[in-house]
């Protein structure tokens, strides 16, 4: 019984704290209020009214939801109560005591929904050192999560190699005919990409470039072997060749996709913009 209680606490607390995360308050007034006193509230200070004797205090509620109405009292009383008036009908609320502070009572904060359509509704109070003020409650949207794509996404290759140039060393993808060397570019990005390829005979290499699944190239390399550059564990390298990617509006597949039966080394490098 015990433990069934505890969580019901825990489920309350949890609730409330939800409730807190869900709603938005500002300052609303009274149409008729009697005399005020001001309280802190945090780093601010705000104006808490009560009516002139038996008089009913009246809140402008078109487009208003809900409310929270915030009270204190100046005097210990025994039964602090205040009520509601919406369309004529009257709903008290008993006000429970929630700290003492600077010799005001605070009593915790009432919530209630306001009937759409319901232009103005009425506060009543008859223990005169109650003095109260309104609150619009404004639910808060959650605003969409924003998905950053990265500008590029690499869906398949045959490995990467390092490629070496004037003691600088750059990471390429592999792609043989096995093995096409697939990838995304997104937010708009426009990329160029450097190719060479691995010489093993007087074949001359030959792949294809596509865009969104379309062929748009076919490069052939000569049999021109590259003094500049080098990759390890490949002897013979040909001379690069720089290939301009079709324009990327938005996002953009690409692929490199070997023809002849050689190993390809690619970077992509994005334009400066």
């Amino acid at each position: 019984m015990k433990k069934q209680y505890i969580i019901m606490v825990l489920i309350c607390l949890l609730g409330s704290i939800a409730l807190a995360q869900d709603y938005r308050t500002s300052i609303m007034d009274f149409e008729n209020p009697g005399s005020r006193r001001i309280r802190q509230i945090g780093d601010a200070r705000h104006w808490f009214y009560r009516s002139l004797p038996e008089k009913t205090m009246t809140i402008k509620t078109e487009g208003v939801e809900r409310i929270q109405l915030r009270s204190f009292s100046i005097e210990d009383l025994r039964k602090p109560h205040l009520y509601i008036i919406i369309n004529g009908e009257r709903t008290r609320y008993d006000l429970q005591l929630d700290e003492q502070l600077n010799g005001y009572y605070i009593y915790k904060d009432i919530e209630f929904d306001i009937p759409q359509g319901t232009e103005s509704i009425e506060v009543l109070c008859y223990q005169r050192s109650i003095y109260m003020r309104p609150y619009k409650m404004s639910l808060v949207k959650p605003k969409p999560a924003v998905v950053h794509k990265p500008n590029r996404q690499i869906h398949a290759h045959a490995g990467i190699i390092d490629v070496t140039h004037n003691n600088i060393t750059r990471e390429y993808y592999t792609f043989n005919p096995t093995q096409p060397f697939k990838f995304t570019h997104n937010n708009g990005r426009n990329a160029i990409v450097y190719v060479r390829a691995r010489l093993t005979d007087r074949t001359l290499p030959v792949f294809s470039v596509y865009h969104n699944g379309e062929k748009v190239e076919t490069v052939t390399f000569s049999l021109a072997r590259s003094t500049k550059y080098s990759a390890q564990g490949v002897r013979y390298l040909t001379i690069g060749k720089k290939i301009e990617l079709p324009d990327n509006p938005d996002s953009s597949d690409y692929e490199l996709r070997a023809e002849s039966d050689h190993m390809f080394m690619a970077r992509p490098v994005f334009i400066r913009e």
